[in-house]
């Protein structure tokens, strides 16, 4: 082979075949900008449904029998490990881990069992409560069904209104709607059923200050909690517009009590662990009756330059590159 091996060849993993490729790229390109080149030799590889390739000048295809291509010199080049940052499907959901699994390339993530659990909201929520955390009470609507099927009243009365209806599999806050009115639960399951995703959630309004912490790999690759973002948002809540076009405020770190986010980071690290997960992580919060709440864990967080992950890694004095290269090394 004619590149040079006395650095790691790393495949940064991009696009995906959910709404979330474009955020997925952004992330890609902030893992491209910071890799430490002394170490690794980073090559972008995107996916979609019908091709997957690498971003060199002749674009060649990925051979997805073994995850390698022929460079335009002829030659065979092969991965060392695999920087996944596919949002959504098939990068966190436990497709693509299963996928270098079976190759016994080292990913960035953790395993396809902990991947698939963690992408499934109502069964991370159930999980995380049978442990003793503290989330909201959620009810699973399977999208195969007619949303027209269920009794939405009875529905209501038990979780409560307001509530969230979001899709059970996604992320980047597309497909969720913020509920006041019984009479809109069922075109709000509709649209997240419309998201493409096999199941859809009725989750509790849990009220409170909402919060968003980072887990990473500290040097000895045990998990460490990062500096805690509070999220002011204009918008009902954190959704597409609040995360991704500026209608949020993100405060790093928070103006909070210290009791609280102790809780918060304790809380957080024990979940990172119960859940399997490995690399980076993001942990998001609501601070309900002075009791931080879980709402979601990202197995694959943003990582744009607008993404918190970033701010809390230079608000913690951490810099990109050191941390990609202890989410490599774990890996």
């Amino acid at each position: 082979m004619s590149y040079d091996t006395s650095r790691k060849k790393v495949a940064v993993l991009a696009g995906g075949y959910s709404d979330e490729a474009v955020i997925s790229m952004q992330s890609a390109a902030t893992v491209m900008e910071h890799l430490d080149r002394n170490l690794y030799d980073p090559l972008l590889v995107q996916i979609d449904k019908d091709n997957w390739w690498v971003h060199t000048d002749d674009y060649p295809s990925i051979k997805k029998e073994d995850f390698t291509f022929i460079n335009h010199s002829g030659d065979l080049v092969k991965f060392d490990s695999v920087f996944i940052m596919v949002h959504g499907t098939p990068g966190e959901d436990g497709i693509l881990q299963e996928y270098f699994e079976k190759l016994n390339l080292p990913i960035t993530t953790g395993s396809s069992y902990s991947v698939s659990g963690t992408f499934n909201k109502f069964g991370t929520t159930s999980k995380l409560r049978d442990a003793g955390f503290k989330v909201g009470d959620s009810i699973e609507i399977d999208s195969l069904s007619e949303a027209s099927s269920h009794n939405y009243l009875e529905i209501s009365q038990k979780i409560g209104l307001p509530c969230f209806v979001k899709p059970n599999q996604g992320g980047s806050s597309l497909g969720i709607s913020k509920i006041l009115k019984v009479e809109d639960l069922q075109d709000a399951v509709q649209s997240a059923i419309d998201t493409g995703c096999p199941s859809v959630i009725i989750e509790s309004l849990l009220e409170g200050r909402e919060f968003s912490m980072g887990v990473i790999p500290d040097k000895d690759g045990d998990p460490t909690a990062m500096p805690i973002t509070e999220i002011v948002t204009e918008n009902e809540f954190f959704d597409y517009e609040a995360k991704y076009e500026g209608a949020s405020d993100e405060i790093t770190p928070a103006d909070l009590e210290e009791r609280f986010a102790e809780k918060m980071q304790e809380s957080g690290v024990k979940a990172y662990k119960l859940l399997g997960c490995r690399g980076m992580a993001r942990i998001d919060f609501i601070l309900c009756e002075d009791e931080p709440a879980i709402l979601e864990v990202n197995t694959v967080p943003g990582f744009s330059k607008m993404s918190i992950l970033p701010q809390q890694l230079k608000c913690a004095g951490i810099s990109i590159k050191e941390m990609l290269t202890r989410v490599l090394e774990q890996a």
